[in-house]
């Protein structure tokens, strides 16, 4: 490649940056905009601010962000390991369940693949 070529790319790449810089900035001005307007709503109705407001909607709704913390690791037994196989083997999709048994859907491909047989 050319130095020329290489002079070419990189213009283009800042021209790129540049859209992408200036989408970012109206992007952020606008969130601000609404997270005054919040901010303003919330202290007219008897809130500190809009997180207050957004934390009881929440509470309301029965919205949550989860606990922030990371998944609990399962620990794979014999037992789980055959209940799983036969829940598959018996019709239920491997989906299904992973959601039930709160497995991750790899973990369930796992065993039915014979992954965890030396347990």
């Amino acid at each position: 490649m050319s130095v020329y070529s290489q002079l070419r790319d990189l213009q283009k790449e800042e021209r790129k940056i540049a859209l992408k810089k200036k989408r970012l900035e109206k992007k952020a001005a606008r969130d601000e905009g609404l997270k005054q307007k919040v901010d303003a709503f919330a202290s007219e109705n008897g809130f500190r601010n809009g997180k207050a407001l957004t934390k009881q909607l929440a509470d309301i709704y029965g919205v949550s962000g989860g606990d922030g913390g990371r998944r609990k690791r399962t620990k794979i037994t014999g037992e789980l390991r055959d209940a799983i196989k036969s829940e598959v083997g018996g019709g239920a999709s491997k989906n299904s369940v992973s959601k039930n048994r709160g497995i991750s859907y790899i973990v369930v491909d796992k065993i039915t693949k014979g992954g965890y047989d030396h347990l």
